[in-house]
């Protein structure tokens, strides 16, 4: 980025991708929430066969994101048209990230959120809904950040390739997430 004027711009609409997609990210988290709420009223508690079932999917991408096996991950491979973020600098931010931060128009990287929606349903906590959501959203805005930080297009490549090459570790993580989520789902109906 050359020049403060372009650099300020370019943290602006940073901020306001981030923004969108969190509060979208949110949005998401809470409908799928509020959703199960309104489930929870026909079952009541938390079904233990739902626990089970959300604990094993758990185990069943944390082997997937280490390695182990191929699943699918929920998503679309949909790409934001070109005609939607035309039109102007904040709106385009606004646009882009809201679509990536929902979570269901675009290419899911990570396992965690079809685990985490399921969660979400099964225990029909509104507030665990946004909350979830929208760490969801800042996390998923991680690169944007580091690339806010890039001055230049030769440090924003290298940048880049630093990103990508934390993608095998990123997935490791997430994988062990996964299975300690799923440990503890697994095991929680019986320890109470």
């Amino acid at each position: 980025m050359e020049g403060t004027e372009t650099y300020r711009r370019w943290l602006q609409r940073t901020w306001v991708y981030t923004a969108s997609m969190t509060l979208a990210a949110a949005g998401t988290g809470v409908t799928i929430a509020f959703a199960g709420a309104g489930a929870s009223l026909l079952w009541g508690e938390q079904p233990l066969p739902l626990v089970i079932a959300v604990g094993s999917i758990a185990f069943a991408y944390a082997l997937h994101e280490v390695g182990f096996v191929r699943l699918p991950v929920p998503g679309r491979e949909w790409i934001v048209p070109a005609a939607w973020v035309r039109g102007g600098f904040y709106r385009s931010a606004v646009v882009w990230g809201g679509l990536v931060g929902a979570g269901v128009f675009t290419r899911v990287p990570f396992a965690v959120l079809p685990v985490l929606a399921a969660w979400l349903f099964v225990s029909g906590d509104v507030v665990y809904g946004v909350l979830a959501g929208a760490v969801y959203g800042l996390i998923r805005a991680v690169s944007i950040y580091s690339a806010a930080s890039s001055r230049d297009s030769q440090e924003l490549v290298g940048l880049t390739q630093y990103i990508m090459r934390l993608a095998a570790p990123a997935h490791q993580a997430t994988g062990l997430l996964l299975a300690t989520f799923a440990a503890y789902l697994l095991a929680a109906p019986y320890l109470s």
